[in-house]
């Protein structure tokens, strides 16, 4: 079964919740898309709003409309060919877009060395093309948008998801998770809690990022983010939004400190964050109890996945025993099958559950070559977020280990909803480091130079 036919038994709002919420959402989306006066941001805005209703209505979108298709992958390959046309084609160009295009290429041989599957290739090459789309959008939109209000307008494409959960809470209607039938989720009638988390911790990342919120309108939409999240129940998101989270409250607000103070209030944040670790660790025990049996070193998951007993298999919600299958199916390929894999998308004619591991995933389907691929992206971004200077640093930073750390237990560039995140990281990566070839780092008036381009903008 795969994931649009799991989707269809996902529990959805009631009608009469559902698209009121929507309709009144679109009208402030739509305000928010003509404020702004560049295509990209309102594609980008109108976009996100678009793919988190079609969500929504799982019951609907996730069924076949043409060619086998689903509405929801018809709109994902829309939402992509649209954005190529919003825009600047002359960003395609950026030095740091090289690795998306190096994955796109792998994906391409990998299909080419396999003989396809090619409608797997079509789906890899659309999420790597919509990533793409986004980066840029976001990037060019922060150039031209004023003030930051790109950031706050964009925040309304995600009014309709928080709202929506709140009133599932209410409803009651909630998914059962999939290793725990008396666990709920809470997730608004979307499709899976894992979709829905990563929805989540992108809205907590553009807050983040956010500088024209106020101190209590930000403090409060962090906190229900992170309040969605435990909702939502998926354990995999909740972890990965710490990284995020500590530099959040414990360093993004250090700049407002006089140098002979800094080292007194880090000495206080991080007294906090250990405090806060401990609360989280005691409140959350039940919920990691797999996590400290897995550590113990009485169970050995380093093995063929036939050898596994039933308790490890529900260690860490079956992921050993997954990643078991994936890493020995693809020792018993070839060695073509070693270097390139056996193509995009061909774990679903093999496997009934996809990794949730990018790293294996991307070792089966792409071989050694595309974990060389992703990793060169990963560091790549990473390292381009260690060269901003800017006092959004420290959260930039934390917000590409949030993504790290997510890609180690599920796969959020698997889905639209994770290349959005991720494309948000990176275009907002891209803009803080443009900034350095046009912005004074100091309060010095200086004379500007005519001809001077930025070094990140070298080759475009």
């Amino acid at each position: 079964m795969n994931s649009n036919e799991l989707a269809l038994f996902a529990p959805s709002m009631p009608a009469w919740a559902l698209y009121p919420v929507l309709g009144l959402s679109l009208v402030f989306v739509v305000l928010a898309m003509m404020r702004m006066r560049n295509r990209a941001a309102a594609f980008m805005i109108g976009a996100s709003w678009l793919r988190l209703a079609m969500q929504s209505m799982h019951a609907i979108t996730y069924r076949p409309l043409v060619a086998g298709m689903s509405a929801n992958a018809v709109g994902s390959i829309a939402l992509f060919l649209v954005g190529l046309l919003t825009i600047n084609w002359r960003h395609l160009a950026l030095r740091f877009m090289l690795p998306f295009y190096v994955l796109i290429i792998i994906a391409c041989v990998s299909a080419l060395a396999n003989n396809g599957p090619w409608n797997g290739l079509i789906t890899v090459v659309t999420k790597y093309g919509f990533l793409i789309v986004v980066t840029l959008s976001v990037y060019n939109a922060l150039q031209s948008a004023k003030g930051g209000s790109f950031m706050t307008a964009l925040l309304w494409s995600f009014a309709p998801v928080l709202l929506l959960q709140l009133m599932s809470l209410v409803l009651g209607v909630a998914k059962a998770t999939e290793t725990d039938a008396n666990a709920a989720s809470y997730i608004g009638g979307f499709n899976h809690e894992a979709v829905f988390s990563v929805i989540l911790a992108t809205c907590l990342t553009i807050v983040v990022f956010n500088d024209r919120l106020n101190r209590l309108t930000k403090f409060g939409l962090v906190i229900a983010c992170v309040g969605g999240i435990v909702l939502a129940n998926y354990r995999t998101t909740l972890v990965a939004i710490a990284p995020l989270l500590l530099v959040y409250f414990g360093f993004s607000s250090l700049h407002r400190f006089p140098a002979r103070d800094r080292p007194f209030i880090v000495s206080l944040a991080a007294v906090l964050v250990v405090l806060a670790l401990a609360v989280t660790a005691f409140l959350f025990a039940s919920r990691f109890q797999d996590v400290a049996v897995l550590f113990s070193g009485d169970v050995n998951l380093i093995k063929p996945p036939h050898e596994y007993s039933v308790d490890e298999t529900r260690l860490l919600s079956g992921r050993p025993r997954i990643w078991s299958m994936y890493i020995y199916g693809w020792t018993l390929g070839g060695p073509l099958q070693h270097v390139i894999g056996f193509g995009p998308e061909s774990w679903s004619q093999i496997f009934p559950l996809y990794a949730h591991n990018t790293l294996v995933n991307y070792l089966f389907e792409f071989g050694i070559v595309g974990v060389v691929g992703v990793l060169f992206l990963w560091l790549s971004m990473l390292g381009a977020a260690f060269r901003v200077r800017h006092h959004h640093r420290p959260v930039l930073i934390g917000a590409h280990f949030m993504f790290l750390t997510l890609n180690m237990s599920t796969m959020p560039m698997w889905m639209i909803e994770g290349n959005m995140l991720y494309g948000i990281i990176c275009g907002y990566t891209l803009y803080l480091l443009s900034l350095q070839g046009r912005t004074p780092q100091t309060q010095t008036p200086q004379k500007p130079r005519a001809a001077a381009r930025p070094p990140f903008m070298r080759g475009a």
